[in-house]
């Protein structure tokens, strides 16, 4: 059964954020997942038109999950942000913005609290609201492709990108930037997706860029805070970040004041795990763990 996938506008302060939104057919929803996306991305990340079988939002849905896929602050309605306020400080005071806005916005649809789902720089920006104070309200976070080490080619290709001249990334050329650095082999993915036009697509924001490069050296502080539950999954064939059980292990270290951590490698996908065919099994893992989230939540506190 597909559900129906709306887009949808929230304003945040002044700050006007665009998004998808699925809801289940028969509420109270169970809670609401907010979906992250990486950088370069949108909403559409988690809700590809053509793969809606592996669609976050409609699997979300059909649990009984509210789902809301967000464009986070500097992309879709609020692009062109200026750049004193695209920064990672300045994005997380807008999602919280917004999720203490959302019982107002979905009613009985909101259900029993939030659970953030987020790749690659969306995950950046999960971790350190989970190590915020008020990230202790959230239900959990699933977070995929999360550079904790660049590879050696993608650490160059960010070196080498001059951040005192634009507002949003230039198009990065080289080592480190193609196909190969965010999808798996041929054949675990739509070679479409290799154009990246469309609805997932979008330039990125240099403060955020510049977050994201520093991140190596900032997120270790961070995740040392993180007291909400935490799945931390790797791509089988990632190539933007030093991965492999060596990763995950030290994931597990850094994540010591989480209550739950579940580490894991995902099986035929590349960086960009949610536009590969294993996009489904990845979903529902991250589905899976929300509802354990909710339910220790519900009844161990």
């Amino acid at each position: 059964m597909q559900h129906q996938v709306e887009t949808v506008h929230y304003e945040v302060g002044d700050v006007r954020l665009s998004g998808l939104l699925a809801r289940p057919a028969a509420g109270p929803a169970r809670g609401t997942v907010l979906a992250l996306h990486g950088g370069g991305s949108r909403a559409a990340y988690w809700h590809r038109d053509n793969a809606r079988d592996a669609s976050l939002l409609e699997l979300g849905a059909a649990l009984g999950w509210t789902v809301l896929a967000v464009d986070r602050p500097g992309y879709g309605a609020s692009a062109g942000l200026p750049r004193d306020r695209q920064d990672l400080d300045h994005q997380a005071d807008v999602v919280f913005g917004l999720i203490d806005a959302l019982p107002g916005h979905l009613g009985d649809d909101h259900g029993g609290g939030v659970f953030l789902a987020a790749h690659s720089m969306g995950a950046i920006l999960a971790l350190r609201m989970g190590a915020s104070e008020d990230g202790r309200m959230l239900l959990g976070i699933a977070a995929g492709g999360v550079p904790l080490r660049y590879s050696a080619e993608k650490s160059a290709a960010m070196a080498a990108v001059p951040t005192d001249r634009w507002d949003m990334v230039p198009p990065m050329r080289g080592p480190g930037t193609g196909s190969a650095t965010f999808f798996g082999p041929p054949g675990t993915f739509d070679p479409a997706l290799l154009t990246r036009e469309g609805r997932i697509a979008a330039p990125v924001p240099m403060a955020e860029f510049v977050d994201a490069r520093d991140n190596p050296l900032t997120l270790p502080g961070f995740l040392g805070k993180v007291r909400v539950p935490v799945q931390w999954a790797i791509a089988e064939f990632e190539n933007s970040n030093q991965a492999g059980p060596e990763a995950l292990a030290e994931a597990g270290r850094l994540l010591s004041q989480a209550p739950r951590v579940e580490l894991h490698t995902q099986r035929g996908v590349g960086h960009n795990m949610s536009l590969h065919h294993a996009a489904r099994a990845y979903h529902l893992r991250i589905l899976a763990f929300a509802e354990e989230c909710r339910e220790a939540r519900a009844n161990f506190t």
